[in-house]
Order: structure tokens, then sequence, then C-alpha cells
């Protein structure tokens, strides 16, 4: 059983991007996200179904893509993407850490080809036309694993390959510090345990980053911290990231979907070239 101390010491600040407990290969939790992926009602896991296709229909055009092509979907999930795009003629290649994403993908996705592994580890050698991150991934990792992930995209990528991401805004950052009141609520049975516990969730900005840290701690028998990092961003700061590892930034925009960026846009959407 945890102790008042241990309660206390759930009240500290983390180091910047200091990890939590293991989330997403929970043997329970990833049951639980999954519905979360497939839901059309809800951004929470993966967009919506009408941005999803908008997302499909503007990148293969904005990367110059032509059916057959090869692109890999880091992050994929439950291979939504993958499933549309390997549709559409492109020849897909989806990455993710959890099995029980993969599963569903395999079976949804008959024409793609699914990988469980880090995308922080190396994954091709010259070998794909574009890779792409979808729903804000990039921005949960610290500056060392993007620094190491756009390393392996640039070894995975043919010569002027293409690499479309989206991340937060400094827009958004503002609109969550504004909203980073702490909460906690207990349930019989929920979406991080089975039985009986309670949830602990602070939200703790890092304002000379940017990025907030997501705290939630969930007590049942023990005490365990799970942290979610976002690192929001400029379109000149992630175009200054990008162009250090090797990138030229061809479009910011504000998301995947082709929108033109504006100031007070929450996503940037980012088409960037090989160089």
């Amino acid at each position: 059983m945890f102790t008042l101390n241990d309660l206390l010491k759930l009240d500290r600040k983390p180091a910047p991007y200091e990890k939590g407990a293991e989330f997403w290969n929970d043997p329970y939790i990833s049951g639980r996200l999954l519905p979360f992926h497939l839901n059309p009602d809800t951004d929470l896991a993966s967009y919506r179904p009408e941005t999803m296709d908008a997302i499909c229909s503007y990148l293969p055009k904005a990367m110059g893509l032509k059916a057959g092509a090869a692109v890999v979907d880091l992050g994929c999930g439950p291979g939504l993407y993958c499933a549309t795009l390997a549709r559409a003629g492109f020849d897909m290649t989806g990455v993710d850490r959890s099995e029980r994403s993969l599963e569903y993908a395999r079976e949804h996705a008959p024409g793609a080809r699914f990988v469980r592994q880090s995308y922080l580890e190396p994954f091709g050698e010259e070998e794909f036309d574009a890779a792409v991150m979808i729903s804000q991934d990039y921005g949960v990792l610290s500056p060392e694993d993007r620094k190491a992930l756009l390393k392996n995209i640039r070894a995975a990528l043919k010569p002027g390959g293409h690499f479309a991401l989206d991340v937060p805004s400094l827009r958004a950052f503002a609109e969550r510090t504004a909203k980073n009141a702490p909460n906690w609520y207990a349930a019989e049975a929920g979406f991080y345990r089975p039985h009986a516990h309670m949830v602990l969730e602070k939200p703790i900005p890092y304002p000379d980053i940017p990025a907030l840290c997501d705290v939630i701690s969930v007590l049942d028998d023990k005490v365990t911290t799970y942290r979610f990092w976002q690192t929001f961003f400029s379109p000149d700061s992630i175009g200054r990231e990008l162009e250090r590892c090797g990138f030229a930034v061809n479009e910011a925009l504000s998301g995947l979907t082709g929108k033109a960026y504006a100031g007070d846009s929450l996503t940037l959407g980012i088409i960037a070239v090989k160089v």
C-alpha cells in the first residue's frame, strides 16, 4: 500500500520530459484505447473520419506521390490511414509499438504491411518515398528523441523524399495553460483500471520550452504515475528543428488537410522534404 509520503510526492514538478509508467502496452489500458481510435465522434486518439479522409486526399498531392509510392506511417495505431491510402494504390507500411492496435490493423488493412517497433529505432534505408506522422505525435517526444526520430526518417527516405507531420501551435499552448486546473475522481471501474481506483490529474506547463505535461496518477493498491508530454511550436521553431536535421519545409499549414495557416490555428501541418 502507499503512504502519505507517496501522496505528497505526487505534487512535485517533474524534470522536463521525465518519463512515467508504461502506458501504451499496458494489457488493460491498450484494450480501452482502441475504441477511442475507432470512435467517429472524438479526436482524442485518431481524428474524425471526415478529417482523416481530407488528410488522405491532400497529402499525396502535396507530396507529389504517384500510385505505387512507398509510404511509412509512424505511430500508425490501428492502421486507419494505412488502410485508406493502400486502397488508393500506395504501398503502405505502418510502424507502431502497440500490439493490440496492430492486431486490428492487420485484420482491417490487408493491403498494408505492419511492423511492431519503436520509430526511435531505425526502420529502413532509402526505401520510402514519404513518411507521415499524424495526430500530433511528434510533440510528445523529448528534444533528444525528436532528433533521433528525424535521423531515422531521413535515413529511411529516398533522395528528395517527403515528411508530413502535424504539431500543436503556440495558440494551443495558451489555451491549454489557461485551463490547467487539477482534477480528481474515484471509480468502481474505468479507463485506467477494471477495479475500484482513484485518479489524480494535473497539467503542468513549462513556458520556457514551451511544453505541457499531463501528470495522471492512478491509486489502487499502489500509486502508478503516467506522464504525457506535448511540445508546442511556431512555424519558425518547427522549421528550424527540421532544418537542423536535414529537411527543408515546403509548406506550413493549419493542419494536414490543406487549409492555409492562420495566427489563431491550434494545429500546424508541415510538409518537409529531405535535402
